[in-house]
């Protein structure tokens, strides 16, 4: 994966493999249910998501590290023999390995920033000099009068300081107030492309990949609104911060949801027997959750967070952000113990009739 760009069948092969796996997908009866897709569950924690590896990006990552040695160890025999990377074409007739590190030239182009020196080999326009790695458009009015000068030229010929005059000459007010805010340190001596992403400013693929699945790769679509932080932060069993998120994703398998799954099975609540056994009802209109709850002097807080709120996955996320930590705890402890519950009930009614099946097979038998 350091050398080669995986081709997006293998890669989607090994994510349905991987989703499989998690999702309890059996080898013989395939009869698991793909409650979320793997894009969505390789999401960071803080966007809904349990930080599994997207293998694209993670892929880009490990290529963007060989194409950042090419910019940052020049005298390297593989950086002498070829074209400058950020630049470069991708040729006639290309290897396969070349293929591959230039198709994550966008990871190093977004992390890469220059730390000015001297300024004498940095362009103006183009090149990522400016605070947060941001670059001059070369398009600009103007720009092709500039286009061969370097940062030195805006730096004052006695000390290392903007020359605010020129500046202010050349550019419009935005990028003045751009440039102005760009420090330059006395000690840094020498021009050099650093990595923005990490404090030592060394290349890391774990740095990449954040970087490109955050930043540089728009996936705001699959995020899920909430405060996802509340339920990682909680002290409790990973077990039940697990059942919390699968409640927060929609994927829990309460009747109504296996329903839409395609799975034949009743709807009706296995404590109180209502007609709908849904995510709302399970935790907040059963009455033996309402009992539950109350018995454990929260009851208050949970119909405060339910009227605030506009659905029942709002309530637990309205819950985490305005009550104790004390009632955050006791209120995911009791949701496990609730669904354990309501699992454990239909294990039991499943057990009596399958006794009053065999009960009966034995009646007729005797008969």
């Amino acid at each position: 994966m350091s050398l080669f760009h995986l081709l997006i069948t293998l890669i989607t092969s090994i994510e349905r493999m991987m989703n499989s796996f998690w999702w309890g997908h059996g080898r013989t009866t395939h009869r698991g249910i793909h409650w979320l897709s793997w894009e969505k569950l390789s999401m960071h924690k803080n966007h809904g998501g349990l930080g599994f590896k997207d293998l694209s990006a993670f892929n880009l990552a490990m290529l963007g590290k060989q194409g950042w040695k090419f910019l940052t160890e020049p005298q390297s025999l593989v950086s002498r023999i070829s074209k400058s990377y950020l630049s470069a074409t991708i040729g006639h007739n290309p290897s396969y390995v070349w293929r591959s590190i230039l198709r994550a030239r966008f990871i190093v182009r977004g992390g890469a920033r220059w730390s000015i020196g001297s300024g004498a080999t940095i362009p103006i326009l183009d090149a990522p000099w400016l605070s947060n790695g941001e670059s001059i458009d070369g398009n600009i009015v103007g720009g092709t009068h500039i286009r061969d000068f370097k940062v030195r030229s805006l730096i004052s010929e006695h000390d290392k300081v903007w020359n605010v005059p020129i500046i202010r000459h050349v550019f419009n007010n935005d990028i003045v107030s751009a440039i102005l805010n760009t420090p330059l340190y006395e000690q840094v001596r020498t021009d050099r492309l650093i990595w923005k992403a990490e404090r030592n400013n060394c290349y890391s693929v774990r740095s990449a990949y954040r970087l490109c699945v955050e930043e540089l790769v728009d996936v705001s679509h699959l995020h899920r609104p909430g405060n996802w932080r509340d339920i990682w932060w909680l002290k409790i069993p990973p077990k039940v911060k697990h059942l919390i998120w699968l409640m927060c994703r929609g994927c829990l398998p309460t009747r109504i949801r296996l329903q839409d799954k395609g799975v034949a099975c009743p709807t009706t609540c296995a404590s109180c027997s209502h007609a709908y056994e849904d995510l709302n009802h399970l935790l907040f209109e059963c009455p033996f959750a309402i009992q539950v709850w109350t018995s454990a002097g929260i009851w208050y807080d949970i119909h405060n967070a339910a009227i605030n709120s506009d659905s029942s996955i709002d309530t637990i996320f309205y819950l985490f952000q305005n009550s104790t930590m004390q009632v955050q705890q006791r209120f995911a402890a009791i949701c496990w113990s609730l669904w354990k519950h309501q699992n454990l009930k239909i294990w039991e009614d499943v057990t009596e009739v399958s006794a009053q099946v065999v009960d009966r097979a034995r009646l007729m038998i005797e008969d």
